[in-house]
């Protein structure tokens, strides 16, 4: 019964009580009602008889004859009547519907004396008359005088009516009339009734109960299903509030549930109704996580990169579980997503920092006492070349000194650069002719590299467009570096090797609208044990570089309120990309 509601058990008993009680007591009264509806069809029965008798003896007085005893006789031997006798007020029988006990004293029944208050009223009570069980009927015989059919001294009045002043047999003394009515089928057919009654009250009973029963199932039902709703409301509310992808996939990879976080980290439109299989999303090889877990394997915190597009490189951490239903069998698959992009960055930031400040404490202290030095050497170097520029060996050599000293002055430059804060000239500046210019100024170094440098700009760009609020110089020194590199990438796999230049506008996770400058080549790609030291300074794969390229294009463009994202498989070529937002606001100088 608990099942039904949360009531107390002693409701449920009471209710079934009372409900018991109701039927038992419909019981009882509908079984005294057929009582003596019984006894009132038997006391009728007699009561036609006793009026009809009555009537006889007016007739037969009227007559001036007395066949009363035949006609008892005949109602006596009547199925349902056991017998009929008339008595005086002594209880003495003058007329028996057995010959045989006419004269006999009978003891009358302490019913005559309310008899003599109402005459006309009968009596009745249930006698045993031996082993037979009688329901007799009382009643004062008194049949009215019968008027004469004739007036007095007619001559059709003869003897054989009744003349007025001949005197009236039951006219003198009290005469009492019996009627005993066979009274065996009685008990027997109560008893039928009363099992039938039992038998109503039972299945009334049994119904009420099943009735009481579907109500609190009834109740229960609504109750359980608005719990029930509100439970999928609430799984709902809380599964698209989740700060984490939730995807949830059947045994063959066919997404069956997923929220919002989820639709962004995989490029899944929210208007998008259907629910695409795994396979089609290519940002992780979901075959080996699906067959790791049916394994028996569980993936906790697994750091992947998602590549959706060469402007969406979102390293994810991955979480993984396989799911059961009720018997224990494979349902299908549970991955949880979460967006590692900022907690990246903050590594990278804070890692990047710390190197920094140490680049920063020792740049302060060495680079004055370098360059002094460094002046001095590429002067006497230049006088000591033109001296013996008659002699190529010697001024070969001394060429070759002065180019050496320039480049440490580069180094020491670019040390400074980025040990220093940055101060940023902003304003507003078309971004097309800045790509146009840095295509130029990089073509020569391509052209020596046999590397194909190629410009894709949106249809229809006008300078209007592209308007942004930036330092042009600064900018113009990021995207150079960033294309020198891709340049020397496409340049090492030969001939064929290919640069290109993208613009267009994008937009992160639904969120603002940025400006995204990509800088992509065909080359051998990014060794993956590389891909968290390319923003670290004196970081190089190359054997002339100094590392400090990158580094330097990330702190320009982080001046911008920007990032650059790194898109990268061995093999397959690199793409940088510059993210620039549109309405920002620049941070400018960071001194």
């Amino acid at each position: 019964m608990r099942t039904i509601l949360n009531f107390p058990r002693w409701l449920y008993a009471g209710i079934v009580f009372i409900v018991i009680c109701v039927a038992g007591l419909l019981a009882l009264r509908n079984t005294d009602q057929q009582r003596e509806q019984m006894i009132a069809n038997l006391k009728d029965r007699a009561d036609v008889l006793i009026w009809a008798l009555e009537g006889s003896a007016r007739a037969m007085g009227r007559m001036g004859q007395n066949h009363l005893p035949e006609l008892l006789e005949e109602i006596g031997d009547e199925p349902d009547v056991a017998y009929m006798a008339i008595l005086d007020g002594q209880g003495r029988i003058l007329i028996h519907s057995d010959s045989a006990e006419s004269g006999n004293l009978r003891r009358l029944p302490p019913l005559h004396e309310e008899m003599d208050k109402e005459p006309s009223v009968s009596r009745g009570t249930f006698i045993t008359d031996g082993e037979k069980p009688l329901y007799e009927v009382w009643k004062i015989f008194a049949p009215k005088r019968p008027g004469p059919v004739f007036a007095p001294g007619d001559p059709r009045l003869t003897r054989r009516w009744l003349h007025p002043t001949r005197k009236w047999p039951w006219d003198e003394g009290r005469f009492y009339i019996a009627v005993g009515m066979d009274a065996s089928h009685f008990e027997p057919r109560l008893r039928r009734y009363v099992a039938q009654t039992m038998m109503m009250a039972a299945l009334i009973t049994a119904a009420g109960l099943a009735g009481i029963a579907l109500l609190f199932f009834f109740q229960n039902y609504k109750r359980s299903r608005r719990m029930l709703e509100d439970t999928q409301a609430l799984a709902e509310q809380v599964i698209s509030n989740l700060p984490v992808g939730l995807v949830v996939t059947d045994l063959h990879g066919k997404i069956s549930l997923r929220n919002r976080p989820a639709e962004q980290i995989l490029g899944i439109p929210h208007e998008q109704e259907n629910h695409p299989p795994l396979q089609d999303l290519t940002f992780f090889d979901w075959r080996s996580l699906m067959d790791e877990l049916d394994s028996g394997g569980l993936i906790l915190e697994k750091e992947l990169d998602a590549f959706a597009s060469k402007t969406r490189n979102m390293p994810v951490s991955l979480s993984a579980a396989k799911l059961t239903d009720s018997e224990g069998g494979k349902s299908g698959y549970l991955f949880i997503l979460r967006d590692l992009d900022e907690v990246r960055r903050l590594r990278r930031q804070v890692k990047l920092n710390e190197r920094l400040s140490a680049l920063g404490n020792l740049a302060a202290g060495v680079a004055h006492e370098i360059r002094n030095p460094l002046s001095s050497i590429k002067g006497y170097a230049t006088y000591l070349t033109e001296k013996v520029k008659e002699d190529k060996m010697a001024h070969a050599t001394g060429m070759i000194l002065i180019q050496e000293t320039d480049r440490l002055n580069r180094v020491v430059s670019d040390l400074l650069s980025v040990a220093k804060p940055l101060n940023l000239r902003i304003e507003s500046a078309s971004i097309t002719p800045l790509l146009q210019q840095a295509i130029r100024l990089i073509t020569p170094e391509a052209e020596e590299n046999m590397v194909t440098v190629e410009l894709d700009l949106p249809p229809e760009q006008t300078p209007q467009k592209d308007r942004i609020m930036l330092d042009a110089d600064r900018f113009t020194q990021a995207l150079l570096n960033l294309l020198v590199n891709a340049v020397q990438a496409a340049g090492g796999a030969g001939s064929g090797g290919t640069v290109r230049l993208t613009l267009e506008k994008t937009t992160e996770h639904g969120g603002p609208e940025f400006l995204a400058v990509s800088v992509s080549d065909n080359g051998q790609g990014i060794a993956p044990r590389d891909m968290e030291n390319l923003f670290t300074p004196y970081f190089t794969t190359k054997a002339t570089g100094t590392g400090l390229g990158l580094t330097i294009a990330q702190r320009i463009i982080e001046q911008h309120g920007g990032e650059i994202k790194v898109y990268s498989r061995q093999g397959q070529g690199a793409a940088f990309t510059i993210l620039l937002p549109v309405t920002a606001e620049p941070r400018g100088s960071d001194a």
